[in-house]
């Protein structure tokens, strides 16, 4: 797939089959992750994968549960308190696979390494027909004891992306985008 198709026409993807996203694949994801460029060639990553149905659905489970139990007043959280409270939502989306990237270094170019690492991987899983979606709800218990302990993220690692993968069961329309607000330095319009 031309990099170019693959940029404007990659979604998120909230609706996934059944169909399960065996661990080669996961691998070939995560082997085009750490071509990403990393500050100073530190690749400050590592990657906590979970495929089993239960360990997913404690996962969505124990986030929701801790995201209500900790939300402040004034959270970009509470507009989806309405949505959290039902105890039905799972958080993951019913997808088969979550990859968690991890920051391994406590630098703030590490987490910026992570990102890039994210977008190879959904690019390179769209590419082969997979869909996936950044969860950041999960984030915060991802990185409380009980999180970590069940992914096995080490206590100098920061979870910093979780991304769910899946075969999509339906493909979202592009959202609109707002043009880019741009200031030229050089007196250039």
């Amino acid at each position: 797939m031309d990099v170019m198709e693959a940029i404007y026409h990659r979604r998120a993807v909230r609706r996934f089959t059944a169909a399960p996203v065996n661990a080669e694949a996961l691998r070939s994801l995560i082997e085009s992750a750490i071509q990403a460029p990393s500050a100073i060639n530190l690749q400050p990553w590592r990657f906590a994968v979970a495929l089993r149905r239960e360990t997913l659905q404690r996962i969505a489970g124990a986030a929701r549960d801790h995201l209500l139990s900790h939300m402040q007043p004034g959270s970009p959280f509470l507009r989806f308190r309405s949505m959290l409270v039902d105890p039905a939502c799972d958080i993951l989306h019913g997808a088969p696979a979550l990859v968690v990237i991890c920051a391994t270094e406590a630098e703030q170019q590490a987490a910026e390494d992570c990102a890039l690492a994210a977008q190879n991987l959904m690019l390179t899983a769209h590419a082969r027909g997979l869909g996936t979606c950044c969860i950041g709800l999960a984030r915060p218990w991802l990185n409380q004891p009980e999180g970590r302990r069940l992914l096995g993220i080490p206590a100098e690692s920061v979870a910093i992306i979780p991304i769910i993968v899946g075969e999509p069961a339906e493909t979202p329309p592009a959202p609109g985008r707002r043009t880019p607000h741009i200031d030229w330095i050089d007196g250039t319009d």
